[in-house]
């Protein structure tokens, strides 16, 4: 187990703004040996037969022009050498096709502990076009004709007084805004809204929009620059047990900072990515990402302020896949902590099963209705 009483050793095998989690607020990594990783066997076919004929564009400082080309399914660039390449590499990294989740939300002060907590579903497609794993392949129809590349549906079931508040958006290949509805059930209507996800936090969280997954922009709204690779310990194959009574065996709540969790870390191989903003607005200055190399997931992100002051450290924690021939991994937890505002938001996770053969019928208007109730 690495602490703050040991850390100086290893250092070397965290990233800065884990290795200060560590060494000021007290998180023990406790190592496992390395596991491999591969993909689906359907996702590695289609790598192998597109391998080859997808093209960048070159857009400049161009945020709204879309930037690849001749892209239809698996890893985009099996061997990337650029930032550019590995952001795209993670955007269409193995997923699955889709699935429906269960998790929890909570809100955390280092000074008074657990401020409240949620318990939400969601549900997505997170591709219904490029498809490698369920049929239809390589496209759903009705998402193709529209170039819909996602859909999400996300409703709060707990606490009472929030029950049944949902947001439903979707997201387009071209790099615009996305477009969705609100449904507040106070107001017992649903609100046609279009964002990018620029700044603005999810259900007034320590995490943005754009952070979920570690990063939920498009490529083309970043400038990407490998600036190292090395190995770096991650919680990839984390054996964080998931369920409703799973929560406090993962998180300890009752000791300060209160937003620590036990995980199994391993070496994993790393790009080591800076990403600039192309937009004036944006909240971050700089993004440090950690890719792992052979699954393309964020494992970790360091956000930088406006005055280039570390502000914010993003943990994704993941379990094996149930069936490593036809699943993606799991998701153990996920972890963003404001630094400067010594606060943190934690998400247990209860339950997710990907590639369930959800359909975009499911994410209209009337469905959002019917989840709503």
């Amino acid at each position: 187990m690495i602490n703050s009483a040991n850390v100086g050793k290893v250092e070397k095998l965290l990233p800065g703004g884990v290795a200060l989690l560590v060494k000021k607020y007290g998180l023990n990594v406790w190592t496992k040996n390395y596991s491999p990783y591969a993909p689906s066997d359907s996702y590695i076919e289609a790598t192998n037969k597109y391998q080859g004929q997808v093209e960048l564009i070159d857009v400049g400082n161009s945020a709204r022009t879309i930037g690849i080309k001749n892209y239809m399914g698996g890893l985009p660039f099996p061997n990337p050498k650029t930032g550019l390449e590995v952001a795209w590499n993670y955007t269409y990294g193995h997923n699955g096709d889709d699935a429906t989740n269960e998790f929890a939300v909570y809100w955390i002060s280092a000074k008074r502990g657990v401020e409240r907590h949620e318990e939400w579903t969601w549900d997505y497609i997170i591709r219904s076009m490029f498809r490698t794993d369920i049929e239809p392949r390589p496209h759903q129809p009705e998402a193709a004709s529209k170039s819909i590349q996602y859909y999400s549906m996300t409703v709060c079931q707990k606490p009472l007084d929030k029950k049944g508040f949902t947001a439903l958006y979707w997201r387009y290949t071209q790099p615009k805004d996305q477009d969705g509805y609100i449904y507040n059930p106070a107001q017992r209507r649903p609100i046609r809204f279009s964002f990018g996800t620029r700044g603005d936090a999810w259900n007034n969280t320590d995490l943005l929009y754009e952070d979920v997954r570690g990063y939920m922009g498009y490529p083309e709204w970043m400038h990407w620059k490998i600036i190292a690779k090395g190995t770096y310990l991650a919680p990839m194959a984390s054996e964080i047990p998931i369920g409703r009574n799973q929560v406090k065996n993962t998180f300890d709540f009752e000791t300060p900072p209160h937003w620590n969790f036990k995980a199994k870390w391993e070496p994993r191989p790393m790009y080591v990515v800076e990403a600039l903003p192309k937009f004036r607005d944006y909240p971050y200055s700089k993004m440090i990402c950690y890719i792992d190399a052979e699954s393309y997931y964020f494992l970790f992100k360091e956000a930088y302020d406006k005055k280039g002051q570390l502000w914010k450290v993003l943990i994704n924690a993941y379990n094996q896949s149930p069936d490593p021939r036809r699943q993606p991994l799991g998701i153990g937890t996920s972890l963003v902590v404001d630094l400067q505002a010594e606060h943190a938001t934690a998400f247990p996770w209860f339950s997710s099963k990907a590639n369930v053969g959800l359909k975009p019928s499911q994410f209209t208007l009337t469905s959002l209705r019917k989840q709503a109730r």
